[in-house]
């Protein structure tokens, strides 16, 4: 029995398997379905599709923050795909003295990238919980440890259009 029982377990090492799943981004209107989803966990839909969303001490009314429809890449429309990512402490503390460097409340700070896009001169739309139209927002992208302004499109409510020239740190400021 007891070398049938070692047997069992030398196999389940052996043969087991290690299940991985792919992290998305998906347009909400694209699968109404997500609005339920996110209902049943008790989170906001930007908060159940994107993962940037950070509580810690000192760092609080972080702003949800989601891609949203309609990206432009060199003036044309596309489908194109901008994951958000949550970023370390030292990344949002770092986004948190550029906020109070400027007389602002950060909203947010997120990495943002676009495997496979070739993001120059992209106009992105993005989701960002508690924007009303006609708000002043700033939004900054760190280069070599130095904040870099970028141009702001448009505000309107709950969204923030920005240009993009390369993927990064960037910090929305309120």
């Amino acid at each position: 029995m007891k070398k049938f029982l070692a047997l069992t377990c030398v196999l389940a090492l052996a043969f087991s398997t290690t299940v991985c799943a792919a992290e998305t981004v998906v347009p909400a209107k694209d699968f109404p379905i997500l609005d339920k989803l996110a209902e049943e966990v008790d989170k906001s839909l930007p908060e159940y599709t994107s993962n940037a969303v950070c509580e810690m001490d000192g760092v609080e009314n972080i702003a949800t923050i989601a891609q949203g429809d309609g990206c432009v890449l060199n003036g044309q429309q596309t489908k194109a795909t901008f994951i958000v990512d949550k970023v370390d402490v030292g990344a949002i503390r770092y986004a948190q003295k550029q906020a109070d460097a400027v007389g602002g409340t950060m909203l947010t700070v997120v990495e943002v990238t676009a495997p496979g896009v070739d993001i120059v001169n992209a106009v992105v739309p993005f989701t960002v919980e508690g924007v009303k139209a006609g708000d002043t927002v700033s939004v900054f992208k760190s280069v070599k440890g130095e904040w870099q302004a970028v141009e702001v499109t448009s505000v309107a409510d709950d969204n923030v259009t920005i240009k993009v020239d390369s993927a990064g740190i960037f910090t929305f400021i309120k």
